[in-house]
């Protein structure tokens, strides 16, 4: 199952770095089909927008359709000037106008027409002038019935053209044949005029036809405006700049229906990506690999062999393949920055299923190494989601309410947020703007920072503040999964009021008051050598539930009274003593506790021999009938450091109330005898203790009974009568030796 694991997160992996490459290979996009995952570039692409849309923004451009607006004919401003005309004339027949001169001078100014004083002189005498203007008027009328342009530069390769009226939203399509340019419109005028009034003497008729003409004028003009903003849209739609991608970026979103730019986009990527492909797919395959192959020798030659218990090979692997499919799924599902993947949600979960910081380290790093490879393989990435997963490690642990969730997150954000800005900033400006030291020039550094500040920034503290909330939602699950607690449904059991220890309470008050003092203990030890309180605490708290089913066999909660063992057959007694712990797990399972809480009720007695009773059992038959293995707790023995805690911290609780007149040194003879035997008996050797551990362990535990059995004055009633000593039904208790066989016994 282990090998399973491990190959499907290999070709998970493998399949999350090419995913969309075999998607663009066996689906190549086509023009107005939509995309079905998000497409985002593997490695730096640079698109030269203009070598790739040239073509089709030529295209566009020669279908472009100029657009001009309709000036109605200004026929009355036509008349005005031949009005001017005439009276300029008839002032001069009237000697109002001094001179040929004054009014060639005149007509020049108004008309751009420059005459002789004998083109003057022959249209003055003409006696039929005003008959000749109004010919000619009438004729310009005729010509403005048709679409006259100013100039025709507009239209090259041009097939139609849109005319806008000014009492029209809309526009009208007309020929380009249909339209003619103002010089044409002149001559057809020009024309018109000679052959109507051949019989005109040419020069009189040649002054008057150069100072009509100038009054005709073009009634279509070029929508600057219009024609602009239309041409702006084409170069907008096919830029001519070359666009830079960073690992990461998106080219296309999930969901978009492909345009011509989309496609041209998407092949020349598939172009670079082909080019690189045998370079690039060894080194992806040989990195995958290794970093699984060492993710197994640590958990194998390190985590192993320092905690001698089996790692839980198949949670973290399967941790890993979740991890990538959530992560893979938001790069391929949603157009969001890869600064927004909660990526840290890995360490957290580790953290808050109790699997320790030394693997949530390994395995975020693990992770980290893989995620870049599909999100982007630089340096800069891997750095951001190394930095982030670490910094979630070292404050993930210890929270003890889901709401204290937010104290990562928070960190993680800031952590993200400074890795953006130290891969962002313009060093060589820093220091170019930092030296000399007295000419500093701030403006210049606040626009340097202001320019870092990326909406990167935004998305990183994003994807560190989900990382939380999306771990919480994920845990749930795990726990049923995987039939395991985390730190938060662990803490639930801290509670003292639940049902459970109330019967404890109610049933067998002396069983609760000793598992109370036990949890006192267990967590001064933890603390000592660096366990989980939280879990030794509620494992102390539960372990001897079992002896709710009967209590009186237990000394206890005998309070001086009878004790039923005095009358039972010594192997009867083993067997009703060894069930408290069958009875503490079937309890434990029916209450819902967690696994590892009934664990521990399995594994605080390990597979110890109830020397009280196997004595007595020698002594009273014969050797050959009593077998030692009727009279030993059926274990396991203690998997985990936890659960030798619970070992030995039991077994001290129970042989310090027969301590007389205790005292520190009698506390640490104890402590040491309780500890050898285990030793001697190989209750430890599936569990971590090292020797430094022990040594630990000693002093914490003599320092927490001297503690609490600090002496106190005697009041006068006391000393009166002194209380009836009992005699103690079991064998040997005033011998030393003997004391600490209380743990042992019921």
């Amino acid at each position: 199952m282990r090998l399973f694991f491990n190959i499907i997160l290999i070709l998970l992996a493998i399949l999350a770095c090419y995913l969309e490459d075999i998607y663009l290979h066996f689906w190549p996009p086509q023009p107005g089909q939509a995309v079905y995952l998000t497409i985002r570039s593997h490695q730096s692409f640079s698109f030269n927008q203009q070598e790739a849309l040239e073509e089709n923004r030529q295209k566009a451009l020669s279908r472009y359709v100029p657009v001009y607006r309709y000036i109605p004919p200004e026929i009355n401003a036509s008349k005005a000037k031949f009005e001017d005309f005439r009276q300029e004339v008839a002032a001069f027949k009237d000697k109002k106008q001094n001179g040929v001169e004054g009014l060639r001078i005149q007509l020049e100014t108004k008309f751009g027409v420059a005459l002789s004083p004998t083109d003057i002189i022959s249209m003055v005498k003409y006696r039929d002038l005003k008959n000749l203007l109004e010919g000619i008027l009438t004729i310009e009328e005729s010509i403005l019935q048709n679409k006259i342009l100013g100039d025709s530069q507009h239209l090259a390769d041009k097939k139609t053209i849109e005319i806008k009226s000014p009492n029209s939203e809309g526009t009208v399509t007309h020929p380009v044949d249909d339209l003619i340019t103002i010089g044409k419109a002149r001559f057809l005028a020009e024309e018109k005029v000679r052959q109507l009034f051949w019989q005109v003497n040419k020069a009189v008729l040649d002054p008057v036809l150069r100072i009509c003409l100038t009054t005709l004028q073009p009634n279509l003009t070029y929508d600057q405006k219009e024609n602009d903003r239309r041409l702006d849209k084409i170069n907008r739609e096919f830029p001519s700049r070359i666009v830079a991608y960073k690992p990461g970026d998106v080219l296309v979103p999930f969901r978009k229906v492909l345009n011509d730019k989309d496609i041209l986009l998407l092949n020349a990527y598939q172009q670079q990506v082909v080019a690189g492909i045998y370079r690039e797919v060894p080194w992806v395959v040989f990195t995958i690999l290794f970093m699984v192959v060492f993710y197994n020798l640590f958990l194998t030659k390190i985590l192993r062999n320092g905690f001698r218990n089996e790692p839980p090979y198949r949670f973290l692997l399967s941790l890993l393949i979740t991890t990538l499919l959530i992560l893979k799924g938001y790069l391929v599902l949603i157009a969001f920055p890869i600064y927004g993947l909660p990526f840290c949600l890995l360490p957290m979960l580790i953290i808050f299923l109790n699997h320790g910081k030394i693997t949530a380290t390994a395995t975020t790093l693990v992770g980290a190494m893989l995620v870049s490879l599909f999100t982007g393989p630089t340096y800069n990435i891997l750095i951001f989601f190394t930095f982030g997963g670490l910094a979630a490690v070292l404050v993930s642990s210890g929270l003890r309410k889901r709401l204290q969730i937010i104290v990562p997150s928070l960190l993680v954000g800031f952590i993200n947020t400074l890795c953006i800005i130290v891969f962002t900033l313009d060093w060589q400006a820093i220091v170019s703007q930092l030296a000399p030291i007295q000419s500093i020039n701030f403006p210049a550094l606040v626009a340097i920072v202001d320019a870092a500040l990326t909406v990167d920034i935004a998305w990183a503290v994003i994807g560190g503040l989900a990382a939380g909330p999306l771990a919480l939602l994920l845990l749930p699950l795990l726990e049923i999964g995987w039939d395991t607690a985390s730190t938060f449904k662990l803490n639930r059991y801290m509670d003292l009021n639940r049902p459970l220890m109330k019967e404890l309470l109610s049933k067998a008050p002396g069983t609760y008051q000793h598992s109370m003092t036990v949890a006192y203990l267990a967590q001064s030890v933890g603390e000592a050598i660096g366990a989980d309180t939280l879990l030794l605490r509620i494992g102390a708290y539960y372990h001897d539930v079992g002896k709710m089913m009967n209590p009186k066999f237990f000394i206890e909660n005998q309070f001086n009274g009878e004790n039923p063992h005095d009358v039972l057959e010594p192997r009867e007694s083993a067997r009703v003593i060894v069930n408290h712990v069958r009875h503490g797990m079937r309890i434990g399972q029916e209450s819902g506790l967690p696994k590892v809480v009934v664990d521990l009720i399995l594994q605080h007695h390990g597979t110890q021999l109830m020397e009280y009773f196997y004595n007595v059992a020698a002594k009273t038959y014969p050797k050959s009938t009593i077998q030692e293995e009727d009279f030993r707790y059926p274990g396991p023995k203690p998997q985990s450091v936890e659960a030798a805690i619970l070992m030995v911290t039991d077994a001290v609780e129970a042989a310090s109330r027969s301590l007389e007149d205790p005292n520190r040194k009698k506390f640490e003879k104890m402590v040491r005898l309780i500890l050898v035997k285990r030793i001697v008996d190989g209750q430890f050797a599936e569990c971590d203790l090292s020797s430094r551990d022990l040594s630990k362990i000693v002093r914490s535990l003599v320092d927490a009974l001297e503690a609490s059995f600090h002496s106190r004055i005697r009041y006068p009633w006391q000393e009166k009568k002194a209380p009836p000593k009992k005699t103690d039904w079991r064998i040997g208790t005033t011998s030393e030796s003997n004391q600490e066989d209380r743990a042992f016994r019921p």
